[in-house]
């Protein structure tokens, strides 16, 4: 689990919460904090601004599900089913389309938490994958486009998807990049 101080934590819900009505670029800061009861200087101590809130607490619930699997097929389904249990706050993150401006800031978020995760030497399936190739920053970044993109996706065509058939794919497509990294060591 990702050590966090309970101020991180009660900002990091109280984005969450805030999700489920409102759209990520809707919010301000000042909502945040009346969310949680604080005062702004509190919330800048520990973050940025909301973009570096949404990332920490992106990190912190992808470490958190993947820290709670029994195993690496486990990981995967404990993201999905948040994904499917949290759709509210995932039609939030964006706009419908690619193109809006949360799209990258998304991407990097996640890439960022991959290499991060690469850097600390953790050890799911995803992360060791990253490993495998010459420049592990342009590897990162292509696989978070990748998942971003399959999510937008996935949200734009209602999860009409089987969450069953997301995993799936998913899993052939870790299982496919691993092969084809080994294969050629680039």
């Amino acid at each position: 689990m990702t050590e966090i101080t309970r101020t991180e934590r009660d900002f990091q819900r109280a984005l969450l919460h805030l999700l489920a009505d409102h759209t990520f670029l809707s919010l301000s800061v000042e909502q945040i904090c009346q969310e949680t009861m604080m005062h702004r200087s509190s919330f800048y101590r520990y973050f940025d601004d909301k973009y570096d809130l949404l990332k920490h607490t992106v990190n912190t619930k992808i470490t958190n599900l993947i820290d709670e699997s029994h195993s690496s097929e486990d990981e995967l389904e404990n993201v999905v089913d948040y994904l499917c249990s949290h759709k509210d706050i995932m039609r939030n993150l964006g706009t419908s389309h690619s193109n809006s401006s949360l799209y990258p800031t998304m991407v990097t978020i996640l890439a960022d938490i991959m290499l991060t995760r690469y850097e600390n030497g953790v050890n799911d399936r995803l992360i060791k994958t990253i490993g495998t190739f010459d420049n592990p920053e342009t590897t990162a970044y292509m696989l978070s486009a990748s998942i971003v993109g399959a999510f937008y996706w996935w949200r734009n065509q209602n999860y009409e998807t089987s969450k069953k058939t997301i995993i799936k794919q998913a899993n052939k497509f870790i299982e496919w990049l691993t092969t084809k990294s080994n294969l050629n060591g680039d």
